[in-house]
């Protein structure tokens, strides 16, 4: 049904549904006899909705009715529909009031009756707010040559040449009213538009905070399903920033999704967003004031315009020279950058033209001779300022010397427009022009200003001591006014606090208003407008962490500031911006001095170090997180806190083993001796396992070390504390691979890769997948090997993380070293190793021992005594130790290197180290293969004897456990010894178990996979290897069986080669 408008003289219309009375003359919504508030143009869509009550109402008609010509995208529209339904309690997937009619506008569906009376009823115990006037209309002027210039640019976007600008000029020059303009000229187009600002005071730390304001304001738009829909398929980590959008999703999916996440995936996959956007039409960005941009966001902007793939986008950014210069911002730099490589263009405006401002006259004040009288006048006193020739005309109509008469402006009987007495310049044109408002008018936006560019009415009243609808019903009266600010929608606290939005017309209001602000008042008002928001915000302040914590340090309360600093680091954490988390530490660390004498300033350094270092870490700064660590251990020594000290101990040696080990096991024993102190048996018991567990991993095995840590494992079992049970898993599962107990290692790294994955620590997550990819190796079980590693790969790689990525690629090429590819374990092997790799000894020694392996299996002697003499430089010039998972192997390659180049000696030295070393902790794959490589030399010797009790001893070892790689190599190697012996049925029988074994590894691929072929073409011939002239000298005894007791013998651990 269509509600007719009135006429002049008729009745007023008063309309009704549903128990709600629409009071469109009054600009009142009643529910029952309490007012409902909503701001003007959330109120205009439902007077005109509701007067076409049934009828389908297309967004465009919705955006010439309501907005009255104003250029606007249609994203503003949606704003005020999401407003209205909030203010209704309409719900939009089941709507009793306002129906979405998808792509096309919107339909009223609730019943409407009219009720009339003879005039306008009074509100009842409220006063009526004013009639709702027009906004106030754009008079654009100039700007055509940018604007041709910027649609050229566009049309290269459409052919998917991605185009980079930047607008650029001083404060007030029109580069917000540009971007609009080129809007408008783009507004008959099927193009895409994402709007984001930055905001002063929060820019720097906030991580990519525009591009979320965009990407969420776009989720709200019409274009919403289509944004959330590739936003999930293709950029989950952006996703995850928008909490208002992943609710009704599967949040636990979204993070095992998003787990490990970093900034360059988030680079990457913004990227590849909009890339996949662009394929359906083109979308234009508009990111605003970039000179007060957090530094992520500059680092999307560079990646963006960098990248040569196809995107039919346009990136739009302003920005103020002079304000980059003087602040020392990196935007001037990028921007540079860009410029050198072509991958930029810049309009920097300019101020407008005598024919410009008189053409802008002539529009607003509807005269052209009135314009042309007084153009001369207006561009002297503003230089063609835009904004300051906007604020002048407004000077003069304020000033009473330009009135309206007969449908138009002129100037007042006996008023001479003069240059006496004008503002000097733009700051005091704003200036005077607040200083023409009652004075209540002024504190409010006085206090106002102290919130932001833009603010909410009920923030303003909190810091004001005054009732919400007072403040904004005065907000509402300057905004149909188109004074200072402007209506800015609807904003709700979780308290249920809800109330108008509003935005001043320009940053420089704001700069002005906060500039008259006293200091004393300044930190009143930020106090008052910081506990407001903090009671408005209740138990979810984490929302607004950054804002809270601005408001208290202004206001001085450096209790809350320090806070509220860590819960904004908290959030940078969780948004996978670890460096923004470090930067808000690091400026709550600089306040605690400042804290109250009543507050334990110790305790809160400790815990902002403790933080900080692990943030650190998370991003990739090991030595940084180390340092802060180390202060935190000197800080809780000084206050008295043993438990942090011993924790921050324990964590320093677990962490020193990825960047120096030298000081891992003092550390380790500190914490031990310093713990003595505590009454925590659990943590006490913790600190010996782990100091235990350290020696284990660096100086070998001892069976009572081994010991120990059993004995830690028995008194944690019960704790329930993750930090605790991830350490214990940790100690476990070396114990388990130590001892061929491959099967128990691979239960602890599974339980303990779950953890790590809960608590979001990639870096843990990857060294145990590391560990249960060898376990699988070891097992044969190398299916299972392919598909964990290579998940753990792909997770690595999608969020650009070199050195856990590293881990599972050498995971995968071990593999291929096993299944006898020597030639792609190197490709591999060489592929990943470089210098940033190999500073984490993890990764030195695990990279360089697979090309000694894959050297030997190549047959290239010198490349393998090279990557052998690297081993050794480290260990034994450098000093650092090699992990003793890393020795079993290692030995058994270096006994392979001197059998087959011949030195026999050598070779029996290196493979008794082996038979020594893995004896005391029974390690069965590795005593196993040093029994084979024993009896392969005392058959080379002529020592058949000899050669039958080690094949025999390794038959017995295999035979007790699971040692599938040990197996088939022994047995071969045996069947071999008994071929040349004249055995032939044993030797059949011994072939035919280790080919069993082979088998059964290469059913572990698929048919055509080529580890499979390279495995069973290979294997026969690598049991073979040996001396190609073996250099025995003629006087070297012959090795007979008695001798075996003392080659074979139980010896203690070896030192390290």
């Amino acid at each position: 049904m269509r509600i007719e408008r009135r006429q002049k003289g008729e009745k007023v219309a008063r309309l009704s549904f549903d128990g709600f009375v629409l009071d469109a003359a009054n600009a009142l919504l009643w529910r029952g006899q309490e007012r409902v508030a909503l701001a003007p143009k959330p109120f205009g869509v439902l007077c005109y909705l509701v007067e076409h009550a049934g009828e389908l109402v297309t967004k465009d008609e919705l955006l010439d009715a309501v907005w009255n010509n104003l250029h606007v995208t249609e994203s503003s529209l949606s704003v005020s529909i999401n407003a209205l339904r909030l203010a209704l309690g309409d719900d939009s997937k089941a709507p009793r009031y306002v129906e979405t009619v998808t792509r096309r506008g919107y339909r009223f569906i609730a019943p409407v009756s009219i009720e009339t009376s003879a005039e306008p009823q009074e509100a009842p115990r409220v006063r009526a707010a004013a009639p709702i006037r027009p906004p106030r209309p754009h008079w654009w002027v100039g700007r055509e040559s940018a604007l041709a210039t910027m649609e050229q640019w566009f049309e290269q976007a459409v052919w998917s040449r991605r185009q980079t600008v930047f607008i650029t000029g001083e404060a007030g020059i029109g580069k917000t009213t540009f971007a609009e303009m080129l809007v408008d000229r783009l507004a008959n187009r099927d193009v895409g538009v994402l709007i984001g600002r930055c905001i002063e005071h929060f820019g720097t730390d906030e991580a990519f905070l525009p591009l979320n304001e965009a990407l969420s304001d776009g989720c709200a738009g019409p274009d919403g399903g289509l944004l959330l829909q590739t936003l999930r398929d293709h950029a989950p980590t952006w996703l995850a920033q928008l909490p208002g959008q992943i609710e009704g999703r599967d949040p636990a999916a979204l993070k095992s999704e998003t787990f490990g996440a970093s900034r360059e995936r988030m680079l990457r996959e913004f990227c590849e967003l909009m890339e996949e956007l662009s394929k359906d039409r083109p979308w234009l960005i508009i990111l605003e004031d970039l000179h007060w941009s957090d530094y992520a966001t500059l680092d999307v902007l560079s990646r963006f315009a960098q990248r040569d793939q196809e995107a039919a986008v346009m990136v739009v950014a302003t920005y103020r020279p002079i304000d980059v210069a003087v602040g020392g911002h990196p935007m001037r730099a990028v921007h540079q950058e860009l410029q050198i490589h072509g991958r930029c263009s810049e309009i920097a405006l300019n101020k407008l033209s005598h024919a410009e401002v008189e053409r802008y006259l002539a529009l607003r004040l509807g005269d052209a001779e009135l314009a042309l009288s007084l153009a001369p006048m207006v561009l002297r006193r503003t230089g063609g300022h835009p904004l300051f020739v906007v604020s002048l005309v407004d000077y003069f109509i304020d000033q009473g010397e330009l009135i309206t008469a007969e449908g138009g402006w002129r100037l007042a009987p006996g008023k001479t427009v003069s240059q006496e007495g004008m503002p000097r310049d733009l700051h005091e044109m704003i200036a005077r022009q607040i200083d023409r408002l009652p004075a209540d008018e002024q504190r409010l936006l006085e206090a106002a200003s102290a919130i932001g560019a833009e603010f909410s009415a009920a923030a303003v009243a909190g810091g004001m001591g005054k009732a919400p609808e007072e403040v904004e019903l005065a907000f509402e009266e300057l905004a149909r006014k188109g004074q200072v600010l402007s209506a800015d929608g609807i904003s709700e606290w979780p308290d249920g606090t809800v109330a108008g939005r509003y935005a001043f017309l320009h940053a420089l209001y704001q700069e002005v208003l906060y500039d008259r602000l006293s200091p004393a008042r300044r930190v009143m008002l930020h106090r008052q407008l910081g506990a407001t928001l903090e009671r408005g915000y209740g138990a979810r302040t984490s929302e607004i962490a950054a804002v809270l914590a601005l408001h208290f340090e202004e206001g001085r309360d450096f209790a809350r500031t320090v806070r509220y600093l860590a819960e904004a680091a908290d959030g940078s954490t969780r948004r996978f911006s670890n460096q923004e988390a470090a930067t808000y530490l690091t400026r709550a660390l600089g306040l605690v001095e400042r804290l109250p004498a009543g507050e334990n300033r110790l305790s809160a350094r400790l815990e902002l170090l403790n933080k900080r270092g692990w943030a650190r870490r998370s991003a990739g700064d090991l030595p940084g997180s180390l340092a802060d660590i180390s202060v935190m251990v000197v800080c809780a020594a000084e206050a008295g806190q043993p438990a942090i000290e011993v924790a921050g101990l324990m964590d320093l040696s677990r962490f020193g083993l990825y960047v120096e080990r030298s000081r891992c096991l003092e550390l380790a024993r500190q914490a031990v001796v310093k713990s003595e102190l505590l009454d925590d048996e659990v943590l006490k018991a913790l600190i010996r396992g782990n100091s235990s567990n350290l020696n284990l991993l660096l100086e070998g095995w001892s069976a009572e070390q081994a010991e120990i840590c059993f004995e830690a494992m028995r008194i944690t079992a019960d704790s329930r504390d993750p930090r605790i049970v991830l350490r214990r898993c940790s100690i476990d599962m070396v114990l388990q691979y130590l001892t061929s107990q491959y099967r128990a290692c691979c239960e602890r790294t599974g339980v303990a890769q779950a953890m790590a994955q809960a608590i979001g620590d990639v870096y843990l997550f990857a060294i145990y997948n590391m560990l249960e990819a060898f376990a699988y190796l070891h097992l044969g079980e190398w299916r299972q090997l392919l598909q964990s590693a290579s998940a753990a790969v792909a997770m690595s790689q999608r969020n650009a993380n070199r050195q856990a990525a590293a881990l599972g690629e050498f995971s995968i090429a071990w593999l291929h070293a096993e299944a006898l590819d020597f030639a792609g374990a190197r490709r591999r092997g060489e592929a990943i190793i470089d210098a940033d790799i190999e500073k984490n000894p993890f990764n030195f020694f695990l990279g360089r021992n697979l090309l000694f392996k894959a050297a030997i299996g190549l047959r290239d002697y010198d490349e393998a005594k090279a990557q052998l003499d690297a081993i050794r430089r480290k260990i034994d010039i450098e000093g650092v130790s090699m992990d003793t998972s890393f020795y079993p192997h290692h030995y058994f390659c270096v006994c392979r290197y001197w059998l087959e180049i011949g030195d026999l000696p050598r070779a029996r030295e290196e493979a008794l180290r082996l038979n020594a070393y893995a004896t005391p902790q029974r390690e069965q794959t590795y005593l196993a293969l040093s029994h084979s490589i024993l009896g392969e030399i005392a058959a080379l010797e002529n020592a058949p004897e000899e050669a039958a009790a080690h094949f025999a001893k390794g038959v017995e070892i295999v035979e007790a456990g699971e040692a599938p790689l040990a197996a088939w190599r022994l047995f071969l190697a045996f069947a071999a010894f008994h071929q040349t012996t004249g055995n032939a049925s044993a030797a059949a029988a011994l072939k035919a178990r280790g080919e069993t074994i082979v088998n059964r590894l290469a059913g572990m691929f698929d048919e055509r996979h080529p580890l499979r072929a390279s495995l069973l073409e290979n294997y026969e011939a690598e049991t073979r290897r040996g001396p190609p002239n073996p250099a025995i000298p003629p006087n070297l005894p012959v090795r007979h069986a008695d001798a075996h007791s003392s080659r074979v013998g139980n010896g203690s651990s070896p030192h390290k080669p």
